[in-house]
């Protein structure tokens, strides 16, 4: 449902408040089904470049929802535990990470999406959101993850796009692949974000 522009308009209507009513969820031990919906509406909310500073804002704080999922109890040095968004800083020795691959693969595709531009790449470095990731390609066990991880930490530690290509979302995609990728999305989808939407924040 949040594939169409309609849907995402009415989750990104920043009136209504219905991203921020959504992100507990994210964590929502009693329910995976759940927290893979809330994973991908997030996910395809960050399609849309345009809102990426407003949900990495204070407004919103989308960043500290989609990284605690991927931490886990690791302690890190005094300096870098600073740079850490508070939800973040010294977590318990009992901390797990979401046990679903597929959810934690959806997070850090989002965590790219929100890196697409350059406000959006200098937040989430500035938030220590590098130590995190360094510490979840240590612990991941899943290829598919693992390389999504290597993806974003990539972007986050890379150069700079050159001139003209700072906006990485603006890049043109093949009509055929886009069209393939939206297929995939809407079969694995089907079902699933009724439920959220309709029950996560009855």
């Amino acid at each position: 449902m949040s594939q169409l522009p309609e849907a995402r308009r009415a989750l990104l209507d920043r009136s209504g408040c219905v991203v921020q009513k959504l992100l507990p969820f994210v964590q929502d031990a009693g329910s995976a089904l759940r927290r893979r919906g809330v994973a991908r509406t997030l996910r395809n909310c960050c399609f849309d470049h345009r809102h990426h500073e407003w949900l990495l804002s204070e407004q919103v704080d989308l960043l500290p929802f989609l990284l605690l999922p991927l931490a886990g109890p690791e302690e890190f040095p005094e300096d870098e535990m600073e740079r850490l968004p508070l939800d973040l800083q010294y977590l318990p020795a009992e901390k797990q990470r979401e046990p679903e691959a597929d959810i934690r693969k959806t997070l850090l595709e989002t965590l790219l999406l929100l890196t697409a531009t350059k406000p959006g790449r200098l937040l989430v470095r500035e938030r220590g959101t590098y130590f995190v990731l360094r510490e979840l390609h240590k612990w991941e066990g899943d290829g598919g993850v693992r390389a999504a991880c290597e993806k974003l930490i990539q972007v986050l530690i890379g150069d700079e796009p050159e001139a003209g290509m700072e906006n990485l979302l603006e890049v043109e995609i093949p009509t055929e692949v886009e069209q393939q990728l939206q297929h995939l999305d809407q079969e694995e989808e089907e079902g699933e974000e009724v439920e959220v939407l309709l029950g996560g924040i009855a």
